[in-house]
């Protein structure tokens, strides 16, 4: 699997594992939900069920390398959050005014606070009172942090 994920991924899917699966193998669905979901993921339960029935009931690191990759694979977080703009979008145009999207990353789900939408909208270059092209704002708020290290 490390053909697949940058050694420091699979340090911190490691360290995330082993903290929920103390025992060395993840045995539950709850356990599975748990460390997909603080690694970022969003399986459903359907998927999640299924990678744990494929693996036996059992899941070693190595299965959960596996599981994450094939994962990883299907769950695209960018094309989703674009459909969800363009549900929105009555008129079909592409856009959103930029005091609409801070009401939304302000407000819904886990709300980010403002500072939090201020360093988002300087990174991406929206103006406070501009219109965003969220095709183009979810690519740059999407994008991989750039690793330093």
């Amino acid at each position: 699997m490390a053909r697949y994920f940058k050694e420091q991924d699979i340090d911190e899917f490691r360290e995330c594992f082993y903290l929920f699966a103390r025992s060395g193998q993840i045995t539950s669905l709850d356990e599975l939900t748990v460390v997909m979901r603080s690694l970022g993921m969003s399986p459903t339960i359907q998927e999640l069920t299924g990678y744990l029935k494929g693996k036996g009931g059992k899941m070693s690191f190595a299965d959960f390398l596996e599981v994450m990759h094939i994962h990883s694979r299907a769950e695209n977080l960018p094309h989703e959050v674009v459909n969800a703009f363009k549900a929105g979008d009555n008129d079909k145009r592409g856009v959103i005014p930029s005091k609409q999207l801070r009401n939304l990353l302000q407000n819904w789900g886990e709300g980010l606070s403002s500072r939090e939408v201020d360093n988002i909208f300087r990174e991406a270059n929206v103006s406070n009172n501009g219109i965003v092209h969220y095709e183009d704002f979810v690519k740059i708020a999407c994008a991989p942090v750039p690793d330093y290290y």
